[in-house]
């Protein structure tokens, strides 16, 4: 005789058969036993799975503030506000596959009582439980959902595209820039026109977002674009192919025998066209063309590698940069090869507070190794490496996994890169060139070098010999271009060894 099942029995039976459906056991567990285990493996800061799991858990009040987890002498105790739920006895400290089942009972177990935590979703779920789970580490661990992470590798390696930039006026979408060569240009679409359609789609009344999100799709695919030419009113239909887009970081300018260069990150494409344009320039000019401005100002950094490979563009020979971490992996040393594309010209890179990580790299390899002049005020000082990590779901994990360290050994965390000559807080006199104040920098140089990483007030009371500044001051660009035509001041101010202010 089949024994019968109590009607709560059965109450929580439909509840189990409505969690697989929403939340398919396989697939939580595989998301969260990889997330667990690559933070656990490779966080610079050490934390074990048991840390990571239990936080996870109490993220779920996020989603709904009656649930409570209690640990309790090997034992997670699961609430809803005052009726325990169920017991779950703790796996081992760094068991992720069994961390990641236990934080499934308790989803399991609260289920049917939390009627905002049945309502939601899976992506909320991982984004309650990672974020908690990530929360004692540095702000630069996180997670990132399946969209935002798919946003994220496009800037990194590029989407399928049609390689132009839109600007939303009213209700309608100007084309702000259109990426010369790119798939629209080369269909004849240029800055200044109006977006009317989209694939016979009206964009009237659209997002931004949603704009976009029509203009994007898979490689070597065919939309259509009705524009329209405010200046004389004609309409036109273009096909486009859409191609591999990587956006475009670099920004070049060519004045009175001045090459600068201004970068907006670094990705993919960023070493490739500045080298590109450094040459193409020397060919043009020759002789006449005196020397570059590196324009690293409010440059947020990018991709670790293409940081090294521009500084190698123009350090020829020695070390560009090292990472140090808990990992063994996350050990590494970079050295430049002796070609310099610049072929020893001089080279001015402009910073401030907003200039992080990679750019960070470029940077104090170019201070260190004597090739540049560094001006504007310190950098942001994020000098960590983050490591990131798709998961099954294809979100990411990103997690600091090592310090970043100059040439000259000291680790830019909390610190950042100090200019030679500083401008900070200083504006532009446009009725006489900037005078500057020199002193010795040998002290200051020893300081920088030499405070350790745990000495925070150590480390913020250098920074504040020349606080970072957040403006792009013109002042910059016009100390930049003296030290490039007074080849005296120039060898001057290389390296850090001589420092200047700025008058006032």
């Amino acid at each position: 005789m089949t024994p019968q099942l109590t009607a709560e029995q059965a109450w929580l039976g439909d509840f189990a058969n409505q969690i697989n459906q929403v939340l398919p056991a396989d697939e939580v567990s595989s998301v969260l036993a990889s997330g667990f285990y690559n933070v656990s493996e490779r966080a610079l800061t050490p934390v074990d799975v048991r840390s990571l799991g239990l936080e996870g858990m109490r993220g779920l009040a996020t989603i709904d503030p009656e649930i409570i987890i209690e640990e309790n002498n090997g034992v997670i105790e699961v609430h809803y506000g005052e009726r325990f739920l169920k017991a779950v006895v703790e796996p081992l400290a760094h068991d992720s596959e069994s961390w990641s089942d236990a934080v499934y009972e308790v989803l399991e177990a609260l289920w049917p009582h939390s009627h905002d935590l049945a309502a939601t979703n899976a992506e909320r779920i991982y984004e309650a439980v990672f974020d908690a789970a990530l929360s004692n580490l540095d702000i630069f661990s996180r997670y990132a959902g399946k969209k935002e992470a798919e946003r994220h590798r496009d800037r990194r390696e590029g989407f399928g595209g049609v390689g132009m930039a839109l600007k939303k006026i009213d209700e309608r979408f100007l084309i702000s820039h259109a990426q010369v060569q790119g798939p629209a240009y080369k269909a004849g679409v240029r800055q200044g026109d109006m977006v009317v359609r989209v694939n016979d789609e009206p964009v009237i009344g659209k997002s931004l977002f949603e704009v976009n999100a029509l203009l994007r799709g898979k490689i070597q695919t065919e939309l259509s674009l009705l524009i329209e030419r405010p200046d004389t009113g004609v309409s036109q239909t273009v096909f486009i192919w859409r191609e591999l887009v990587i956006p475009q970081t670099v920004f070049s300018t060519y004045d009175d025998g001045i090459l600068s260069i201004r970068l907006s990150g670094f990705n993919e494409r960023t070493v490739g066209t500045v080298s590109q344009d450094v040459q193409d320039y020397a060919l043009m000019h020759g002789h006449r063309f005196k020397g570059i401005i590196l324009d690293l100002r409010n440059n947020p950094g990018g991709l670790l590698k293409r940081a090294v490979q521009v500084a190698d563009l123009f350090v020829a020979g020695g070390r560009i940069i090292s990472t140090q971490g808990r990992h063994p992996d996350s050990f590494e040393t970079y050295e430049a090869d002796l070609i310099d594309v610049a072929q020893g010209r001089p080279i001015v890179v402009l910073l401030n507070g907003k200039s992080a990580s990679a750019s960070e790299i470029v940077a104090a390899a170019l201070q260190d190794r004597a090739r540049g002049v560094v001006v504007g005020s310190s950098s942001y000082g994020k000098g960590t490496v983050q490591s990131v990590q798709r998961l099954p779901n294809d979100g990411e994990v990103t997690v600091t996994w090592s310090r970043l360290i100059a040439p000259s050994g000291y680790a830019f965390h909390g610190l950042g890169v100090r200019p030679s000559v500083c401008t900070s807080g200083v504006k532009s006199n446009s009725e006489r060139g900037p005078a500057l104040w020199e002193v010795s920098g040998q002290r200051l140089r020893k300081d920088w070098q030499t405070v350790g990483i745990e000495d925070r007030t150590g480390r913020k009371n250098l920074r504040q010999s020349c606080a970072p500044d957040h403006q792009k001051n013109r002042i910059d660009m016009d100390v930049a271009r003296n030290l490039i035509l007074d080849s005296s001041l120039y060898q001057r101010f290389r390296g850090f060894t001589t420092i200047a202010t700025v008058a006032q």
